[in-house]
């Protein structure tokens, strides 16, 4: 399936040199029908074998070796890891919590998963008091360390979890609170004194951190986080206009900057100011200009090892782009004639990514699963 819908896709970009589609109508039906992934028990079973298969396997590296890894001496990990750490796992820390995330969200979706009592039996584990107070120490002087991309997953893990109506997660919830309300206050700060916007398409990506924020800063409450997260996307992003569609995707990316930022302004600004400034930012969907941002990677003459983590990137860089898509879509106005487009692209970018998830091995099994997650989550 995946050969056959980047051979069109592929297809039809070159088509477009010859004769571009003149709306939006002719473009989608040139698109070929996918139909979106079903968010269904099975699936959801796929995908939470992947972070239960790392959330207990101790990080190689990290960039902080003594986090896990002591540096006096010949290297070893840290005594007692398992009581003092919760994110240990999953080959460096925001993929650990960002695995976390996804097995809080399918518990809440499917009570009754058939991996469920697993799911529970390693979350009670790892939100055990002792670990996040280990957690909560480590970070008190732990510099830059994950700072924006795990300080904004961590804080939408805890919204996860706050708004899951379970006794155990009400008590993993508190005791993860402190180390929610550290990050949060850290995160505003470095928000507040970032003098650029970094726009690339990997982790410090400014636009995808701030979206991530916002996913605990409203439901929380947080009017600080919130308010800083909102000043800091019009101060960066406001004015933004033409963005650089031709320039992606760059050899490891798993965000497309120009559909982040997007993405992010969907939720930023109000409805009369965000259109206008849509169509001042990204070019026309039926566009030769929108092309690079529609076609799926095709990374299976990717095979040398040093090259299999930007590998991964690249086949989660569609379930991002798929998840941005449909958050445009809808905040856009119904009528609007790049809504079908936006989602069928999506549907096709998602399948992209599930075909190839296989290819990504365990430098993306580690993380994927999470952002198809939010691909499925988001609203069609």
């Amino acid at each position: 399936m995946r050969g056959a819908i980047t051979a069109l896709l592929l297809a039809g970009a070159c088509a477009f040199a010859a004769e571009a589609p003149k709306d939006n109508a002719a473009f989608l039906a040139s698109l070929p029908d996918v139909k979106s992934l079903d968010f269904s028990e099975p699936m959801a079973v796929a995908l939470a074998a992947m972070p239960l298969a790392c959330i207990d396997r101790p990080q190689a590296t990290s960039e902080r070796t003594d986090y896990l890894w002591l540096p006096e001496g010949k290297a070893r990990i840290a005594d007692n890891f398992v009581k003092t750490r919760a994110f240990y796992g999953c080959y460096d820390w925001h993929s650990a919590v960002n695995s976390t995330w996804t097995l809080v969200n399918l518990s809440k979706r499917f009570p009754k998963l058939a991996v469920g009592p697993l799911i529970r039996e390693k979350l009670k584990e790892h939100f055990a008091s002792t670990n996040i107070e280990g957690e909560a120490a480590f970070f008190k002087s732990a510099r830059q360390f994950e700072l924006p991309y795990g300080y904004s997953w961590l804080l939408k893990l805890y919204a996860e979890l706050d708004s899951w109506d379970d006794p155990e997660a009400k008590t993993w919830t508190t005791n993860l609170y402190p180390l929610a309300q550290q990050f949060s206050k850290k995160l505003h700060d470095y928000y507040k004194d970032l003098p650029l916007p970094i726009r690339g398409g990997a982790h410090p990506n400014t636009a995808f951190t701030l979206y991530l924020a916002l996913d605990y800063a409203e439901p929380e409450h947080d009017e600080a986080l919130a308010k800083m997260v909102k000043a800091t996307a019009n101060r960066f992003f406001g004015s933004d206009h033409n963005c650089g569609t031709a320039y992606e995707p760059q050899g490891s990316d798993f965000l497309s900057p120009c559909l982040a930022e997007a993405q992010l302004m969907s939720r930023v600004l109000e409805p009369e100011k965000f259109l206008p400034w849509l169509n001042a930012f990204l070019p026309p969907l039926a566009s030769a200009e929108f092309a690079p941002l529609t076609k799926p990677v095709d990374t299976k003459g990717i095979t040398k090892e040093e090259l299999q983590g930007g590998k991964s990137h690249l086949i989660g860089l569609a379930f991002s782009r798929a998840h941005a898509m449909l958050e445009i879509a809808a905040r856009l106005p119904k009528d609007d004639s790049r809504v079908a487009v936006l989602r069928r692209l999506a549907s096709i970018s998602a399948a992209s990514a599930y075909d190839a998830m296989e290819e990504a091995g365990y430098l993306g099994s580690h993380w994927i699963g999470t952002y198809a997650v939010m691909y499925l989550r988001a609203p069609r």
